[in-house]
């Protein structure tokens, strides 16, 4: 009987907790010489995040391609010999896992982005206090 009025008391009391209001406005950015490092709106930062993940993708997927094209022209260099041919074909198989596993995981940021927020990588917007 003490576990049912815990659990019921535990669940419906929360209900019953007013929610904090704000009577004013306040402002979190600084005054002064730090005003500065303070974004004016918070869109302008999840621009800048939206950015920053798009610019890591591309650079990563460039890598992803030097690496393959290093493997190929190890392939075509390896004149015939076992070993060499076997570096180069690692080389290109990594290059492709590592393709396929860039745009796996663009693909689940980017459905879960627009699944929570609404928005994806490229439009990215943060949450401010208003």
């Amino acid at each position: 009987m003490k576990k049912v009025i815990g659990i019921i008391s535990g669940t419906i009391f929360p209900l019953f907790i007013p929610a904090a209001a704000f009577a004013q406005k306040i402002n979190p950015c600084p005054t002064g010489d730090f005003a500065k490092l303070c974004f004016p709106d918070a869109s302008a930062l999840g621009n800048l995040v939206g950015t920053g993940f798009t610019l890591i993708i591309v650079i990563a997927v460039l890598l992803a391609l030097g690496y393959l094209i290093w493997g190929g022209i190890k392939w075509v260099m390896s004149g015939g010999d076992k070993t060499a041919l076997e570096e180069a074909r690692n080389h290109i198989v990594a290059a492709i896992i590592g393709l396929v596993i860039i745009f796996i995981v663009y693909l689940v940021l980017n459905i879960l982005l627009r699944f929570f927020i609404g928005k994806g990588i490229g439009e990215l917007e943060l949450p401010s206090i208003k």
